[in-house]
């Protein structure tokens, strides 16, 4: 399912299908534990960060599965969500992509602040916004490369790559 909040309804869509159905916050964690990431301090857990919609947050799903790897999850706080990312949609359902593009930085900004080691573009709107050389990127996690990894691989080692 190649929509974030869609996986809010991930337990009823799988239940019905004859394939595999991957859980788009599940490849990502399982990803983050693969990558044996080091933490800002040493001896504390890697912080990782989250930014999607309201309805994405409310869902819970990548706090859960990311704690569940033993992850510390770092989330927008209510002036974050208000003053940045909430107006960076509305700007980017306008067209404003420098707006939109702007107000993303802002919310990475925080984030990192918030000690964050990487963050999660966990918004279908998102993550195309910034371009592929900013320097941003670099600590963003783009929850649809994880998802299209993980289905690769189960292609490859179910052998049905024709």
């Amino acid at each position: 399912m190649p929509c974030n909040v869609s996986h809010s309804w991930y337990e009823q869509v799988s239940e019905g299908c004859s394939v595999p159905v991957f859980h788009m916050a599940e490849c990502v964690a399982k990803e983050l534990k693969e990558a044996k990431l080091k933490p800002l301090e040493a001896g504390s857990p890697l912080r990782i960060g989250v930014l999607a919609t309201n309805a994405t947050l409310a869902a819970g799903f990548y706090k859960e599965k990311l704690q569940n790897e033993g992850f510390d999850v770092v989330l927008p706080d209510r002036a974050t969500m208000e003053h940045t990312l909430i107006p960076a949609i509305e700007a980017l359902n306008r067209k404003d992509m420098e707006g939109a593009c702007n107000l993303l930085r802002i919310a990475l900004q925080v984030l990192l602040v918030r000690a964050a080691n990487f963050i999660i573009l966990a918004s279908d709107d998102m993550r195309d916004l910034l371009p592929p050389d900013d320097p941003l990127i670099k600590k963003c996690i783009d929850p649809m490369d994880a998802l299209a990894r993980s289905t690769i691989k189960w292609v490859k080692s179910s052998g049905q790559n024709t």
